[in-house]
């Protein structure tokens, strides 16, 4: 399995994850949109991976990677492809779906807890709701 991540700064990559892909034999591809990389072809990866950056969705007129971003997201998630989008790259995904993403009235930073929305998803299966987890953004999803 081979698996394409989209990359906004070299900081904010797949951190831990890179660790648990490796150990299951799963390769990846990097993109450094920051960097100038193009987006490839699709057909050789089996999900994507949309990492976080300080840049907001809005941000087009200032990094211009953001609309073909956007458009290979919805692309991708219309082909009914398995996708994780980690801060911005949630955001992006809601987006490039038609969403709404917008400034919160006062940033969230600090530990807070969430309550899952639907605890029979596997993926959040056998964690407590409420969850107390890290928050660190300025935009919300509306």
């Amino acid at each position: 399995m081979r698996i394409l991540v989209f990359q906004h700064i070299a900081v904010e990559h797949p951190g831990s994850l890179r660790e648990m892909m490796a150990a299951d034999g799963v390769a990846w591809d990097t993109v450094a949109l920051d960097k100038g990389a193009g987006i490839p072809a699709f057909d050789d990866y089996a999900a994507l991976l949309v990492m976080g950056g300080p840049m907001d969705v809005w941000d087009e007129d200032r990094h211009s990677w953001l609309a073909p971003e956007k458009a290979a997201i919805r692309r991708w998630v219309e082909g009914g492809r398995p996708f994780l989008g980690v801060c911005l790259g949630h955001q992006l995904l809601a987006a490039a779906l038609g969403g709404r993403v917008g400034l919160m009235p006062a940033p969230e930073v600090g530990i807070a807890e969430v309550t899952l929305t639907d605890p029979g998803d596997a993926l959040f299966e056998g964690l407590p709701s409420p969850l107390a987890c890290l928050q660190w953004h300025g935009a919300e999803v509306q």
